[in-house]
């Protein structure tokens, strides 16, 4: 069984938390132990990255990808993948392909 931990970086961690539901569902299903979480992308420094394998970013923070993935860098998690969760598969909480998507940036990485 393949294992995911990830964060999904969201304005306010309330849109990402029926993500984090649907992720959880799904995961399993597809052969997938999952730890996922959101947290408010504004306090994104304030979040232990040590945990983690990736980290999601709502469309809605796409934004500050380049601060965050700054910020990773010198605080020595310059590794760790950061995804873009694809618009459409996020307005329409579509589990299956974000998580698909997830585990090949993780494979890539």
């Amino acid at each position: 069984m393949k294992k995911l931990r990830a964060v999904i970086l969201c304005a306010s961690a309330m849109s990402s938390g029926f993500i984090v539901e649907e992720l959880k569902k799904i995961a399993p299903e597809n052969g997938v132990e999952i730890q996922v979480e959101c947290f408010a992308s504004l306090r994104y420094r304030y979040y232990d990255y040590s945990k983690v394998d990736l980290v999601m970013l709502a469309p809605q923070v796409k934004g500050q990808q380049s601060d965050i993935r700054k910020y990773l860098d010198e605080k020595g998690f310059a590794a760790l993948p950061i995804m873009l969760i694809p618009m459409r598969d996020y307005g329409l909480m579509r589990g299956k392909p974000i998580l698909e998507l997830a585990l090949k940036t993780v494979e890539l990485s």
